[in-house]
């Protein structure tokens, strides 16, 4: 089968081809610039952009599905025109460019922050109400390119949502902004942690998850793809565990890192950098929901995930591979 694939050199997206390729499938990877992450790959490179509708015919001329992986991440709460045209315009192209082109079925990959996130301590699972304002920006772009792809499911075009959780795991060539945390804590460039956690789910199970969602998603529905929730801190021990040092990371309460805002902006300023963290990523750590289920992938899609230590080991060996890690 051909299968296309949309922001083909991300995180996820270069994870795909390559569960395509081991399956057996022939893949034409969408890029714009970068193709760092594919360039080894049997793929049919095809050059386009997703805000760029004419760019897209070339690109699905041949293909039965499309996976729609591509997307930009930016945490602010105000209107981000860039994440607006990414997000939602540019899958409102590709969801009409597939129908136009005859492809069977698209599988859009939306996010676990299409949801609210609240309440944190109850289960969270596709049945959940959409995110409302006010919230990060980003999460209403996620909504609202979820929602557009459910309404494109027809009988004609065939559309199948996943939602990830924060991916994580190798091949990660960018890397992603959870691998560059992994690498600052590996080198010791973060002194501290504060409260909160994520759920973390590998790269390579996701890929998994979106790959089966060809063939056994039903037609119309959503399926959250989620690992375990881990705090920063259980993350940050258990990356200097690999390391084989027996240090471990001071976890602060999120109060310390507010009242740390304004001083950590100054730096970020002086320095010309971007800043460590802001109020958006505390935000998130503090509502952040320990109860995502992955039930209905399970059950649909075969889904699983592998626990967060052997995605941490492979990371950092992965890292080191690369020679990202010494």
């Amino acid at each position: 089968m051909n299968i296309g694939v949309t922001g083909a050199a991300g995180h996820i997206g270069a994870a795909v081809c390559h569960t395509l390729i081991q399956m057996g499938h022939e893949v034409t990877a969408l890029v714009r610039q970068d193709k760092n992450a594919i360039q080894h790959l049997p793929v049919i490179l095809c050059q386009g952009n997703i805000t760029e509708p004419h760019t897209l015919q070339d690109f699905m001329a041949n293909c039965e599905v499309v996976i729609h992986t591509a997307a930009t991440i930016d945490l602010g709460y105000t209107f981000n025109p860039k994440l607006y045209d990414i997000n939602v315009m540019g899958t409102e192209n590709v969801l009409r460019c597939a129908k136009e082109a005859g492809v069977k079925r698209v599988i859009h990959v939306s996010s676990i922050h299409a949801y609210n996130q609240l309440p944190q301590y109850e289960v969270l699972d596709e049945g959940r109400s959409f995110v409302t304002a006010p919230c990060v920006y980003y999460d209403i772009t996620k909504r609202e390119g979820h929602i557009a792809a459910l309404k494109a499911a027809t009988q004609e075009l065939e559309v199948v949502v996943v939602c990830p959780t924060s991916v994580i795991g190798p091949p990660d060539h960018k890397p992603s902004k959870m691998g560059k945390a992994i690498i600052d804590i590996y080198n010791g460039a973060i002194p501290a942690v504060f409260k909160g956690g994520f759920d973390f789910v590998d790269v390579r199970d996701v890929a998994k998850g979106i790959v089966s969602a060809v063939k056994n998603g039903e037609n119309g529905e959503s399926y959250i793809l989620s690992g375990q929730y881990q705090s920063i801190k259980a993350l940050a021990d258990g990356v200097l565990k690999v390391k084989g040092s027996r240090k471990q990371l001071r976890e602060l309460p999120l109060a310390v890192a507010h009242l740390a805002l304004p001083f950590i902006k100054v730096y970020a300023s002086l320095t010309k950098q971007r800043p460590l963290y802001d109020k958006p990523y505390l935000d998130i750590l503090q509502d952040g929901n320990a109860h995502i289920s992955a039930s209905k992938a399970a059950q649909d899609l075969g889904y699983s995930s592998r626990p967060l230590e052997e995605t941490i080991t492979d990371t950092i060996h992965w890292f080191k591979q690369h020679g990202v890690l010494k």
